[in-house]
């Protein structure tokens, strides 16, 4: 029972961390870049919807089980790290390698209103 709870709080942290970082960002994004340029109006516009599903998507999964969506192996993956980390690595996954260590300022490739699900 308490390997589920500790699933579940963990998981919830990474996307209540996404949702962060979609409010943080709220008006900006990188999807919307070829659309307009960062910082006026038209930008925000293209943005904002962009924003707001992924904050409602990540809303929506912080709260469901892990267990409905994500595999055994999935989930033994949230052991290794604490819940500051996995908050951390939903609202600056800029800051994460591939592997989940902390990238040093000097290796971070992507800028902070990155996420995933950017387009590439």
């Amino acid at each position: 029972m308490f390997s589920f709870f500790e699933e579940y709080v963990k998981h919830s942290a990474l996307n209540f961390g996404q949702a962060a970082q979609g409010f943080r960002f709220l008006l900006t994004h990188p999807d919307a870049d070829s659309l307009a340029r960062p910082g006026t109006v038209r930008h925000a516009v293209a943005a904002l919807p962009i924003r707001a599903k992924r904050i409602a998507n990540d809303l929506f999964f912080a709260v469901i089980p892990p267990h409905w969506h994500h595999t055994d192996q999935e989930l033994k993956s949230l052991h290794g790290y604490s819940v500051k980390q996995w908050f951390d690595a939903g609202y600056g996954p800029y800051r994460f390698a591939e592997t989940g260590e902390y990238l040093p300022a000097h290796e971070i490739t992507h800028e902070p209103r990155w996420d995933p699900r950017c387009k590439e």
